[in-house]
């Protein structure tokens, strides 16, 4: 039951939707067909179609979840196999072709143009891959509907002879005509493609004068009033163009009057209707567009920032290994050689591990012992360390020199300004997902009770960057200790 559900809230009902979709297509053109209102008959389809798609839905579902090969084979086999097989077989109780080439045509367009279709997680290396879609725009679905209407209308009335006068045309498509007279068809294709390029100029008025123009810089008064100018000089205009194409006739003209008055009140209403289409459709793009280009500001804002931290960070932890190299070896060359292995693998960390996104666990415990190491070296006889790792790393990444802050910030104002002795308490464990870190150092005498400065205030800052409000920083004095506790949850690495 518990996989059911994830199934259901995840990518599966997107996923399925084609199909569905393409089913519900189906069942209704039937329906519609038979002249049957009864709504056992509809039930009967629904039940009928579904069954004879489930092969086809299993394999486009198939085909999301698997990739290259697998995908394709599998997508034939469900839609092209299987259809032919239900053709030889049961020829008078499958679905017809143009019924096929409906599913088929649904599922291919979801698959190759959704960036969604996909599951990610079947996909290898799915987390590194950006989704590849094709750029598809406003601009290229309109004009790519228009396109489509031209070539169906073009058919249209090539099919019939003398299509003017031969209203309402009755033949979709008569292939042997439309070969015949390929001059005919040329006359068609060139007055509709005139009155799609008339339609795509009212849409494109539409979105970027009225819309981009009118409402972005002067508001919404002004962009009501422009849009009442527009349709009431832009209709007869319109219009008119039509009324110039050679294919009217007196009897019936292209226009959706289908007289020769511009002025008509229903080229008023069509060109209302359109233009309600098209307004809230254009301010639903434009509203999504504008967000995108703001999520994308604030990402690469937030990005410049983070490394911006980042690098506040990695001065300053070099500044205090330098210091204690240079300390080791005013005392002893071996110990000095040691420490000197010691930078460079924390030098290494930084350089080519500090910039990444995340890094593994234990990659981050090793940096932490490694710079512990180096400050016993030379706060040995007088610093105690206690420090508790988890005993194993679990396959768990965090960002890297994330925790170092807090260990530097013990070191700089509990143990370098003390000339007798301190402690410094280290815990590190890993509960489920969640971490949970905890720093405590002794105060000497004269410390302030709020020793946090630039360091903290930037690892804040970061976490803020990088979780958002999901963790908790804790730090403040206790029983003279300062003590530095993080939850966080660790993602998979």
């Amino acid at each position: 039951m518990k996989r059911i559900a994830v199934l259901l809230h995840g990518r599966l009902p997107l996923q399925a939707a084609p199909l569905v979709v393409a089913m519900l297509a189906i069942v209704l053109w039937d329906q519609s067909a038979s002249a049957d209102p009864g709504l056992g008959s509809l039930i009967w389809r629904t039940g009928h179609v579904g069954v004879l798609l489930l092969p086809a839905l299993a394999a486009h579902l198939a085909a999301c979840r698997w990739h290259h090969w697998q995908a394709i084979l599998v997508w034939l086999a469900g839609f092209l196999f299987y259809t032919a097989a239900c053709a030889i077989w049961a020829p008078g109780a499958t679905l017809t072709a143009w019924q096929w080439a409906s599913a088929a045509g649904f599922s291919l367009i979801f698959l190759l143009f959704h960036p969604g279709a996909r599951s990610r997680h079947d996909v290898p290396n799915a987390h590194e891959a950006p989704d590849l879609h094709l750029p598809f725009t406003l601009d290229g679905t309109i004009a790519a509907l228009l396109g489509i209407w031209v070539l169906g209308s073009t058919s249209l009335f090539v099919s019939t002879p003398d299509a003017a006068r031969n209203q309402p045309l009755r033949i979709w498509l008569n292939w042997q005509r439309i070969m015949a007279e390929p001059g005919e068809a040329a006359w068609y294709l060139a007055q509709f493609t005139v009155l799609a390029v008339v339609l795509f100029a009212w849409y494109w008025v539409c979105r970027y004068v009225l819309v981009r123009q009118v409402l972005r810089r002067h508001g919404i008064v002004p962009f009501g009033l422009a849009i009442v100018a527009f349709f009431a000089v832009g209709t007869p205009v319109a219009a008119s163009i039509g009324l110039l194409m050679p294919l009217n006739i007196p009897e019936w003209t292209l226009i959706p009057s289908e007289n020769q008055n511009p002025f008509d009140p229903d080229n008023f209403r069509f060109a209302f209707w359109l233009t309600a289409i098209l307004v809230p459709v254009v301010l639903t793009v434009e509203r999504l567009l504008t967000e995108q280009t703001e999520a994308s500001t604030r990402h690469e804002r937030v990005k410049a920032e983070l490394h911006m931290l980042q690098r506040q960070i990695n001065p300053h932890f070099l500044f205090n290994t330098l210091n204690t190299l240079y300390a080791l070896c005013l005392k002893d060359r071996e110990e000095s050689a040691a420490a000197v292995i010691k930078l460079s693998d924390l030098l290494r960390y930084v350089v080519y591990r500090g910039q990444a996104d995340c890094v593994s666990l234990e990659e981050e415990v090793d940096y932490l012992r490694n710079y512990l190491d180096l400050q016993q070296l030379r706060f040995g006889h007088r610093c105690s360390l206690d420090a508790k790792w988890p005993a194993t790393h679990p396959s768990f990444g965090v960002p890297p020199l994330l925790l170092i802050m807090l260990v530097e910030n013990a070191f700089k104002h509990g143990v370098e300004p003390t000339d007798g002795t301190c402690q410094i308490q280290i815990s590190l464990a890993v509960k489920s997902k969640t971490l949970r870190f905890e720093c405590t150092n002794s105060l000497p005498p004269l410390q302030p009770s709020n020793p946090a400065g630039l360091g903290l205030a930037n690892l804040r800052r970061r976490l803020e960057l990088l979780f958002e409000q999901d963790f908790e920083l804790r730090v403040g004095q206790e029983d003279g200790f300062w003590r530095a506790r993080l939850e966080l949850d660790l993602v998979p690495c």
